[in-house]
């Protein structure tokens, strides 16, 4: 894959699509790891811009799958749920200048919970929000398209070994420590193989990255949700997990017990009965883990790579991103005893209707 760098031209972006004329030098919006945000002020309005990374978009099904997240945060907003759409021009969302991609949106007031914060408010509304998302039949938008997004059944081949020894002869930092845990990631990799039957028997079309970062809270403290561009398909229950997690604080190493189950509490209310095997589910954690070391090992050689900064990033991300898989591992007993609670719990506390989340 060729190299290609991000070409921003905001003047041509604003005149192409008769966005008004810039007030004031374009802001860059940190906190994503794909992209590039901006706030763009204009003599018309305020917006959020994201320049799609260069590197992704010459991936085959990249067009189709922003596209395709478009309408699915299009069709959660006609449902109730709080998404933000990306803004349509000349009948599409995707806003190309010069060869390079941009998704508009309204700038929005709101504000994110800040990583590490706990509200267990916050984890109520979004076990509600993601129950929606999950009851939402969103297939009827691709019935009649045979390009689905489809989750895939394993973990792609990944030789570990040659991207620790290519980090070693590159002096990056992160090389011993992946020689390190090169066994467990193989026998990683091997729970995921050995669990994908049972998880991927049961899936919805969902957000997939129902983060802190990706929801904004309003003055009247109602979540907004953005950054759909991960759309696809996932088991709800890893979802769920996933989701549990990142609001009660597991990755700045906080971890509240109360939110966690909170958010698992609530989210059982709207949809009922969970029938995944818990074990499975958690082994099949490590996959989208997995994945996200690999591309940012990649980043971190430069063979998927736009510049400098992104390189910097890929580093710092393989880093975290061990640690990460280390963690999660550690925690999978302790998650086991705790979703054993809430099984009884909601066995004896909660009447359940039997509705069952789409497959």
């Amino acid at each position: 894959m060729e190299n290609l760098n991000y070409y921003i031209n905001f003047e041509k972006l604003c005149e192409k699509f008769n966005l008004g004329k810039l007030t004031d030098e374009p802001e860059q919006v940190f906190g994503g790891f794909l992209h590039r945000m901006y706030q763009l002020r204009t003599d018309k309005d305020q917006y959020a811009v994201k320049a799609l990374n260069p590197q992704i978009m010459q991936r085959k099904t990249a067009m189709y799958n922003y596209i395709f997240s478009e309408k699915v945060a299009n069709m959660a907003y006609q449902n109730g749920i709080k998404a933000l759409p990306a803004i349509i021009s000349n009948g599409s969302c995707m806003h190309e200048v010069d060869g390079q991609y941009y998704l508009l949106f309204p700038w929005i007031q709101g504000k994110t919970l800040a990583p590490g914060i706990i509200d267990i408010e916050c984890c109520k509304m979004i076990g509600e929000t993601l129950a929606k998302i999950h009851k939402t039949d969103f297939y009827q938008l691709i019935v009649d398209n045979q390009n689905e997004n489809d989750i895939v059944s394993n973990v792609a081949v990944v030789d570990w070994n040659d991207y620790a020894l290519k980090g070693k002869n590159n002096s990056l930092e992160w090389s011993s420590l992946l020689l390190d845990n090169l066994n467990k990631l193989y026998h990683w990799e091997n729970l995921v193989n050995s669990s994908a039957e049972s998880v991927l028997n049961n899936s919805v079309i969902s957000h997939r990255d129902l983060d802190q970062k990706n929801v904004l809270w309003d003055e009247n403290h109602v979540p907004i949700i953005i950054d759909w561009e991960a759309v696809g398909t996932t088991n709800p229950t890893q979802e769920l997990i996933d989701v549990a997690l990142n609001w009660s604080g597991f990755e700045s190493g906080n971890l509240s017990k109360e939110a966690f189950c909170t958010i698992i509490n609530t989210y059982r209310n709207y949809c009922g009965e969970i029938y995944d095997n818990w074990h499975d589910v958690l082994n099949y954690g490590f996959q989208g883990k997995l994945e996200w070391l690999a591309y940012n090992i990649r980043r971190s050689l430069r063979l998927e790579c736009t510049d400098d900064a992104e390189q910097e990033l890929g580093t710092s991300e393989v880093i975290r991103t061990i640690r990460a898989l280390n963690d999660y591992a550690d925690f999978i007993p302790l998650c086991s005893d705790w979703l054993s609670e809430i099984d009884v719990q909601f066995d004896v506390k909660i009447p359940i209707d039997n509705v069952k989340v789409n497959k």
